[in-house]
């Protein structure tokens, strides 16, 4: 009985433990898909997103530019150090002029640059996304998670890309050329088994 008592507890606290275990997983994923950064970054994560917007000023110089799903406007006080003037869009109002439906609606403004970076997986129907972008600005850089498995681990993830895939569906409205970023790295041609691309895309036509 005594030992009957015991195996019943231990398995009781194991659950527990797997069940908090989960639960702290989960809410850093979420803490991930809404990040707010004031001063230099704290965390990997927050050095990473730093380092996309670091990446794309090179092609923002002067421009007149976007960002796509601009959360908090971190990313766009980065872009305003180069850009001649940067918007923000994104579903809630956080700040940013636009507040706006990827899903459903296309912004009204045309831009010589529109970034948007970790977007794309987030939405049901990438395609409407991408042929708003082809039609309102001639560059458009995003980033996204390659090779993950959707699931609860992720649960704000609509679609799961590896580089064949996104990149298929990118070329059907540019011409993109392709980065792995690793940590704070940003470097060409991204291997099999990046954790996240960067694209830079020219729209066709």
């Amino acid at each position: 009985m005594i030992i009957h008592f015991f195996r019943v507890a231990i398995a009781a606290v194991a659950l527990a433990a797997l069940v908090m275990l989960g639960r702290s997983l989960w809410l850093r994923i979420h803490s991930e898909e809404r990040v707010a950064i004031s001063g230099s970054p704290k965390t990997e994560i927050e050095a990473e997103h730093v380092a996309r917007y670091e990446f794309a000023k090179q092609f923002c110089a002067g421009k007149r530019v976007a960002d796509i799903a601009c959360g908090s406007g971190y990313g766009m006080k980065i872009l305003r150090e180069v850009a001649r003037s940067v918007e923000g869009y994104d579903r809630e109002r956080l700040g940013q002029r636009y507040v706006i439906d990827l899903e459903k609606q296309s912004w009204p403004e045309t831009y010589d640059v529109i970034v948007s970076f970790e977007t794309i997986e987030h939405l049901e129907n990438p395609e409407f996304f991408l042929a708003n972008a082809a039609r309102s600005a001639p560059l458009l850089i995003l980033s996204t998670p390659l090779n993950e498995r959707l699931g609860w681990s992720t649960p704000y993830h609509k679609q799961a890309w590896t580089k064949e895939h996104i990149a298929s569906l990118l070329e059907r409205f540019f011409s993109c050329s392709y980065y792995n970023q690793r940590g704070t790295s940003i470097t060409p041609a991204p291997a099999l088994d990046s954790r996240c691309l960067v694209a830079v895309c020219v729209a066709k036509g």
